[in-house]
């Protein structure tokens, strides 16, 4: 068994439930943390960094290569052991680096300890170094990628688990230049439509449970967003080797999304997945308008107008009851049309108010009234937020499957 490290994103509750909707049952996991989740692979990953990218909430995954107990206080020689073994015998200086996670004690007080005691180690058997920990933090993504740490050095994590103390070195960072590209440099963006991230799309799709971290998903593998928009959950469909159909109620907004997925074919030109899209309104969707087989949905409902600051509870009741009606009806449509056991997954609005969210009340339970059955994300939560700190209108993640 082959142990990695996944550092997870911002939103780290999204971000855990999608590696456990990925991972494959002989994969389990073994450590679960507020920063980090640890799963022990049967098979090692043969191109970790084709598996990040395929995955929206994870920064980093790092190879698991020690494990001491909890009450270990030397982190230095278990870093020093490795980069020794490991990149000793290379030319020039070694360029490293350290990042902690969940540790309480503050992350610099531990990185300058072990860094310094670490370069004393490796000036003692001859090698020269340099590490590139700026005021003793964390390494930012950036200065990863700029003294490229991954080819050349050395990126060593220190994470403190729920039994042990797990070491490990970073094999695959995020892209964050290729999200930017894909979100920003795409032909159309339409911020009326709610602006769904690349990295989101990305967790949605992979909260269907078809994506393997390692391959492809299953040979013509299908995925449907009946509410398309600008295509955003359908380009990120094809650059994770799904074929994808899309419909949407607007002509202009569907021309949208047929253009941003003709460039995302002219940016990556070993795209050889299907794409089809079509008019139609999801609430009177009928067999004929999906000929193939459905293999899953991934979409973002309808999240109301934009907002700056959050209405007032009249405003909300109506804007939330227009969604409902619309939401339930397309869930009735769809439902003879696909196959037992798909997964459904959808992003309904929320809106916050401080720490407080005002959600659709009682729409998954008549979803559930329609054959439908709630699959919760996390055995904790049924549903999951995303949203950044500057946002009132947020998105409320669900899953549900066709009984």
């Amino acid at each position: 068994m082959k142990s990695y490290a996944f550092i997870l994103g911002r939103k780290n509750l999204l971000s855990t439930a999608e590696l456990q909707a990925v991972l494959k049952p002989e994969n389990h996991i073994i450590d679960l943390g507020r920063e980090t989740l640890i799963a022990a692979f049967k098979q090692p990953l043969t191109r970790p960094q084709e598996s990040l990218n395929k995955l929206g909430g994870t920064t980093k995954i790092a190879e698991v290569f020690a494990e001491f107990p909890l009450s270990a206080e030397d982190f230095a020689s278990p870093v020093s052991a490795h980069l020794i073994e490991t990149l000793g015998d290379q030319s020039g200086k070694l360029p490293y680096g350290l990042s902690v996670y969940n540790f309480s004690q503050k992350h610099e007080v531990i990185i300058k300890k072990v860094l310094i005691n670490v370069k004393k180690s490796l000036k003692a058997t001859g090698i020269k170094s340099r590490f590139i920990n700026k005021n003793f933090g964390n390494l930012k993504t950036a200065a990863i990628i700029g003294e490229k740490l991954i080819q050349k050095g050395a990126e060593i994590l220190i994470i403190q688990g729920d039994q042990k103390i797990y070491f490990a070195q970073t094999v695959a960072i995020q892209d964050i230049d290729a999200y930017s590209h894909r979100d920003f440099s795409r032909p159309v963006r339409n911020a009326r439509l709610g602006m769904l991230p690349p990295k989101l799309a990305q967790i949605m799709i992979n909260l269907g449970g078809k994506t393997n971290l390692d391959n492809p998903p299953e040979k013509g593998t299908t995925l449907y967003d009946p509410f398309a928009g600008i295509g955003t959950i359908l380009t990120e469909g094809l650059l994770m080797e799904y074929n994808v159909v899309g419909s949407d109620i607007n002509q202009e907004v569907l021309d949208g999304s047929q253009e941003n997925i003709s460039w995302t074919y002219q940016q990556d030109r070993n795209i050889a997945h299907t794409s089809r899209l079509f008019l139609k309104d999801a609430t009177t969707l009928k067999p004929n308008d999906l000929p193939e087989e459905i293999n899953l949905v991934v979409t973002e409902s309808y999240l109301g107008p934009p907002l700056k600051n959050v209405p007032e509870q009249g405003q909300i009741a109506r804007n939330f009851k227009h969604i409902h009606e619309t939401i339930i009806r397309f869930f009735r449509e769809i439902h003879p049309i696909l196959q037992a056991k798909t997964p459904i997954i959808i992003s309904f609005p929320a809106y916050r108010d401080g720490k407080k969210y005002h959600t659709i009340q009682a729409l998954s339970a008549e979803i559930e009234q329609l054959g439908y059955k709630k699959d919760p994300l996390l055995e904790t939560h049924e549903s999951l937020i995303y949203d950044r700190p500057d946002q009132t209108v947020c998105r409320e993640i669900h899953r549900f499957i066709l009984k």
